[in-house]
């Protein structure tokens, strides 16, 4: 079997038998072909080493792709398995960059900001940290919303800071996860600077405030009484099954994971890509498996 044949079998089996060694001849495959092997050998190309391990030429290819792709790209629910996300009322995009500290940014596509998600959730280049890319929506029915697995109100301290300033400049902002195969509900919801609930179905002892509308219509459905956080483990369970992350950010703002995905969506803008300088050196697509845009 020729490398071309090796190539494209490799790819459709998840890569194996493939290394970083093959990084330049695989360049060479998609560069030259044959052509039933370029797309495998840019796949391969990904996976092995990321966007840096594509040829100038290739990034300015899928760069004017995305260009091609945005005026028509319609926005869409993202389930990545592990769902984290701020969401801030009002559509500045820049703003909300400086306050999570992120200073670089590139056009994206849904398809891939999908793929940057379900990446990045599943533990990213090496599964070793926390990487701060995100997904940055453009303006959807009034709200905003950031995804990645640095928008976590669990595991990132910064978020409560950032969901106090984002409140306390535009008014209203929340910060969620959900793990949407049982992984566990979070919310953390800001008005005008402050604070006014925080919940965690893993983490209860961190919950504190008055449990919101939607908790309380829930709760007196199901009889049970007290706050979420002082159920058992049976009675928890069956709440977040009702109000879990997607229910409450539905209500709240917007969810974008999927539950309740509107209908009448009002689009403004256009989605981007935003990490941090320190980011630079970062091939964020290395180890992903899927690639779409």
């Amino acid at each position: 079997m020729n490398l071309a044949d090796m190539v494209t079998d490799a790819t459709n089996k998840g890569f194996r038998g493939l290394d970083a060694s093959l990084l330049p001849e695989l360049r060479a495959i998609h560069r030259d072909g044959p052509a039933r092997a370029r797309r495998p050998a840019l796949l391969a190309l990904l996976h092995l080493g990321g966007e840096r391990a594509l040829d100038p030429a290739d990034v300015a290819v899928l760069r004017r792709l995305i260009a091609i792709k945005l005026p028509y790209d319609r926005p869409y629910a993202i389930d990545g398995c592990f769902n984290a996300w701020l969401t801030v009322h009002g559509g500045d995009q820049r703003e909300i960059m400086r306050v999570l500290g992120l200073t670089r940014s590139a056009p994206a596509t849904y398809g891939l900001g999908e793929t940057l998600v379900a990446h990045l959730g599943h533990g990213g280049p090496d599964g070793s940290r926390t990487w701060r890319h995100v997904f940055i929506s453009p303006l959807l029915n009034g709200w905003t919303v950031a995804s990645g697995p640095s928008c976590d109100p669990d595991d990132e301290p910064r978020v409560e800071e950032w969901v106090q300033e984002l409140s306390s400049r535009y008014g209203d902002a929340q910060a969620y996860f959900y793990g949407s195969q049982g992984d566990g509900d979070a919310w953390l919801v800001g008005s005008r600077g402050q604070i006014v609930r925080r919940f965690s179905s893993e983490k209860p002892e961190t919950s504190a405030g008055e449990p919101l509308p939607i908790e309380q219509h829930t709760l007196a459905r199901l009889g049970l009484t007290g706050p979420p956080e002082r159920l058992d483990a049976n009675e928890l369970w069956d709440f977040v099954s009702e109000c879990g992350a997607p229910q409450v950010a539905a209500e709240a703002s917007i969810d974008p994971v999927s539950t309740s995905w509107p209908d009448d969506l009002h689009v403004h803008g256009q989605p981007l890509i935003a990490w941090p300088e320190s980011d630079d050196d970062v091939s964020i697509l290395r180890d992903c498996y899927v690639f779409r845009i």
